[in-house]
């Protein structure tokens, strides 16, 4: 990465930092550019070269964690085991973003997120051996598992992240394993 391409990354999280600070006194609709810009410490023209809106921000932020997630995870083969595995760490990861989730649901972000999360996962590779043209199969695990993990987060986490990673394997029908059809 050059030095450019690293000085716009860092002006990009200056403004997520920004929003996340404007959200703790505003409601996300409140929000003004001109408070924004200051809060974030950038100039407008730094502020349009790299966003059209806040929920650009809001995309912005999203993608990173995202992009930031799969580099993390393993290549797995959709058995219970690999599932639970999985689901351990996205609970850790997401732990790590507890105050800004939290900061999120309590703007009434959360239809925002939840449907962020469908979008992403209808474009997302998946595995040819489960049914995923089941017309309710995304829309279960993406308005599920966020919704449990803010309940989790809003709880203060008192489960671990291998206790939720059991809890909502658990919950998971068979049909959702390859080992198990």
């Amino acid at each position: 990465m050059n030095y450019g391409q690293q000085e716009n990354a860092r002006v990009k999280e200056q403004i997520v930092d920004g929003l996340f600070k404007e959200l703790e006194e505003h409601p996300f609709s409140e929000i003004r550019i001109a408070s924004l810009i200051k809060t974030a410490g950038v100039g407008r023209t730094s502020y349009y070269r790299n966003f059209d809106s806040k929920e650009d921000i809001l995309n912005y932020y999203l993608e990173e964690l995202i992009d930031e997630r799969r580099q993390q995870s393993k290549q797995f083969a959709w058995t219970r085991k690999d599932v639970q595995l999985d689901l351990k760490d996205v609970f850790v990861f997401f732990r790590g973003q507890k105050e800004r989730f939290i900061l999120l649901f309590d703007s009434g972000l959360s239809a925002y997120i939840f449907n962020y999360f469908r979008d992403t996962a209808k474009k997302g590779r998946k595995p040819k051996e489960l049914p995923w043209n089941e017309p309710y199969l995304i829309p279960f695990f993406t308005g599920a598992l966020p919704a449990v993990l803010f309940e989790w987060l809003k709880r203060g986490t008192p489960e671990s992240p291998a206790e939720m990673a059991t809890i909502v394997t658990n919950f998971l029908p068979d049909a959702f394993f390859i080992d198990e059809q």
